[in-house]
């Protein structure tokens, strides 16, 4: 009989011992199955939040570290504005798709009206619509989906570098002031003085400004999460919905005019002002945007951009807000590692000293075979064929509850964490860096599968625990004396 058959027949003549393995590596395998489980829906969370997230990144002032400093060196710490020519030096770098910047300005009327929601106070007079200057004729919101055009176009690359008076604004905006594409309307720019001993604002310049209608759009409000009811974030979802409706882009250079307007006139009637602006040597402040080619390419671009910045400067990526959305997510995997590690160790040392007794209770028959001439190899392909085979069985039931089990444990730490808001949803403070990632998202992306990744690395890695355990055992077979046996 040749030590293959003899493998089998030893499964099923010693039943009561080959069930004992069995319930051993299913109970085991139940917990490699789970841990592999949670690790792989873990980390198709982490691939699909980034997908989400974008590649949208800025450059912006590293307040971390500036409040790092003592309260000494804050105060000597002098911030420099980002120059244009450093924005195209960045945006000129390979990993960026299209990049962007732009200054905005606030703006009132006496024609148009603003759109207003009837849960929000009513809005100042000098503060109802917002400029918001481009320099990327396309409008880089268009082509990101943040906002979609409509009716009419969209800028010239002439318009843009010449600053003729043409603008797109919301569709909101137009119906509500009966507005469509070739009409004009008037902004006014007022130029206000703040009495700090009365505490009111008064009006020292003033100049109109005439702007045609070329576009309507209407702007993708992204935090739209019907279920998330907590009042700031209702309250959020207000002001940026009524901000992005009374917003109108325009060319930078237009901007730029104003707020040189602005900032003359200020200089003029406010002398304690002029006198504590009289350092700085620029009104231009820029917010740059700049989209990367994929994901990947974040991590390579901040490493060439930082170099070129100023100091306490950083850039920002839309990924980086992954660590604080997908806190849960990388508690989960980080637990599930530890409990595979564990799970692994424990396998090896339990599969091996039952292995190991098992051939103990069976040094007579091992004896007999190797007195009768049989290899030693043989006799250890015998056991091994035994073991696996049953390693096999075991590890197959455990595929399908271990990752049954996992999907309700993992069920039960998702909606244990889901009151914890901070992690998921938060407000987003940098505009173009804004995701439309809501508690649903982050829930839905979690799903534990039974799929043929998850397959192949259950069977790999539990039959290869299986294996290891076993091995340490077959010394016994090589150190077996068949006389001292048969004595």
């Amino acid at each position: 009989m040749n030590f293959i058959k003899r493998g089998f027949l030893g499964i099923t003549r010693k039943k009561g011992k080959s069930l004992i393995l069995l319930a051993v590596i299913f109970i085991l395998g139940n917990l490699i199955s789970g841990a592999i489980s949670i690790q792989q829906a873990t980390g198709n969370v982490e691939a699909t939040i980034k997908e989400r997230l974008g590649t949208a990144a800025t450059v912006d002032m590293d307040y971390e570290a500036f409040e790092k400093l003592p309260e000494e060196e804050q105060m000597e710490v002098e911030w420099a504005p980002l120059k244009p020519d450093m924005i195209k030096q960045i945006g000129d770098l390979s990993y960026v798709k299209y990049y962007d910047y732009s200054m905005s300005q606030w703006m009132s009327s006496d024609s148009i009206s603003p759109v207003q929601s009837e849960d929000m106070m009513m809005m100042e007079d000098y503060y109802q619509f917002v400029l918001k200057g481009i320099n990327y004729a396309p409008v880089i919101d268009f082509e990101e989906g943040k906002a979609k055009l409509i009716d009419g176009r969209v800028f010239t690359d002439e318009e843009i570098e010449n600053g003729t008076p043409v603008t797109i604004i919301s569709e909101a905006l137009a119906a509500e002031n009966n507005l469509a594409v070739g009409d004009n309307f008037t902004l006014v720019k007022n130029v206000l003085t703040y009495d700090d001993e009365t505490g009111e604002e008064s009006v020292v310049a003033s100049r109109d400004l005439v702007l045609e209608i070329i576009g309507v759009f209407d702007p993708q409000l992204v935090r739209n999460d019907e279920n998330d009811s907590s009042t700031s974030s209702a309250t959020m979802m207000f002001v940026d919905d009524t901000e992005k409706q009374n917003m109108m882009y325009v060319a930078n250079e237009i901007v730029i005019q104003e707020t040189e307007f602005e900032w003359t006139e200020m200089l003029k009637a406010d002398p304690e002002w002029a006198d504590m602006m009289s350092d700085e040597d620029t009104f231009e402040y820029y917010e740059p945007i700049f989209y990367l080619n994929n994901p990947e390419d974040v991590e390579p671009f901040r490493e060439e951009v930082l170099p070129l910045l100023p100091e306490y400067y950083t850039v920002i990526s839309a990924s980086d807000q992954y660590d604080r959305i997908a806190g849960p997510m990388e508690s989960m995997s980080k637990l599930s590692k530890y409990v595979l590690i564990a799970a692994v160790g424990a396998t090896i040392l339990i599969t091996g000293l039952v292995v190991l007794l098992f051939l103990r209770d069976r040094k007579r028959e091992l004896g007999i075979y190797l007195s009768l001439g049989e290899k030693r190899s043989k006799v250890i392909g015998q056991i091994l064929i035994e073991v696996i085979v049953v390693a096999f069985v075991g590890i197959t039931i455990s595929l399908f509850s271990g990752n049954l089990l996992a999907g309700q444990v993992s069920d039960t730490m998702m909606k244990s964490d889901n009151n914890q808001e901070d992690y998921y949803g938060g407000y987003v403070y940098y505009d173009a860096l804004e995701s439309n990632i809501t508690t649903d998202d982050v829930l839905d992306s979690y799903e534990v599968q039974l799929d043929l990744g998850y397959v192949l690395a259950f069977y790999g890695i539990g039959l290869l625990t299986i294996l290891m355990a076993t091995i340490i055992p077959l010394v016994y077979i090589v150190r077996l004396n068949p006389k001292k046996i048969l004595m």
